[in-house]
């Protein structure tokens, strides 16, 4: 009995082997390599460049064979200028040239105009009727059913402001405030008084909804 159990095994492994081994034309691999047989092949186009070490960047040793990532490394990247969005309208948004005491006066003028509240301390002086004719210009009048110490009141939800004109030692700066029902594009000037940046000119470039239609 040990005799046949041991015989039939060894039928049965030489037969798997065989199966295995023998190649019908049948398998993935036959068939990959028949396709590949068939197809008309190209002689590749540039050759030598394709596999050439290509070294070109500044600060990469020669020996390294250069990828896009390798590139961003060296110091040719580092020198190039950032590039910033710019909108159709309005400008580049490219803030970088606004200081920390501009940035500070502006964005206390802009929140607070959002808000509806008192922008007077933002103006340079003899420069509040420029607050007054942009108000009158642009509509933005307080409802009469809306009390004036409402916080809850906004003419609008939010501000963006862009790359500034600088000329000699003032800044003029595009600013878009956006609300629900109304746009406004103001160019803002601010020159340094008393080494306070103050707001002493108004410029309105586009209205959109509102009263200032």
């Amino acid at each position: 009995m040990l005799f046949l159990v041991v015989f039939v095994f060894a039928a049965c492994s030489d037969v798997s082997q065989d199966d295995f081994g023998r190649d019908d034309g049948q398998t993935l691999r036959a068939r990959a390599q028949t396709m590949a047989d068939v197809v008309p092949w190209t002689d590749e186009l540039e050759a030598d460049r394709l596999t050439a070490a290509v070294s070109v960047a500044d600060g990469i040793d020669s020996r390294v064979s250069l990828v896009p990532l390798s590139f961003l490394a060296g110091k040719e990247a580092r020198n190039e200028q950032a590039v910033y969005p710019f909108l159709d309208g309005f400008g580049a948004l490219d803030t970088t040239l606004i200081t920390g005491g501009v940035r500070e006066t502006l964005e206390g003028f802009c929140t607070a105009l959002c808000r509806a509240e008192d922008a007077d301390s933002f103006m340079a002086r003899g420069c509040l009727y420029q607050l007054a004719f942009l108000y009158h210009d642009a509509g933005l009048d307080l409802p009469k059913s809306v009390d004036k110490t409402d916080a809850a009141f906004s003419f609008f939800d939010s501000y963006f402001y862009g790359q500034p004109y600088m000329t000699g030692a003032s800044y003029a700066i595009p600013v878009r405030f956006v609300g629900k029902k109304r746009a406004l594009d103001v160019l803002v000037f601010l020159l340094e008084e008393d080494g306070v940046w103050k707001i002493d000119e108004l410029w309105i470039l586009r209205t959109e909804g509102g009263n200032g239609t």
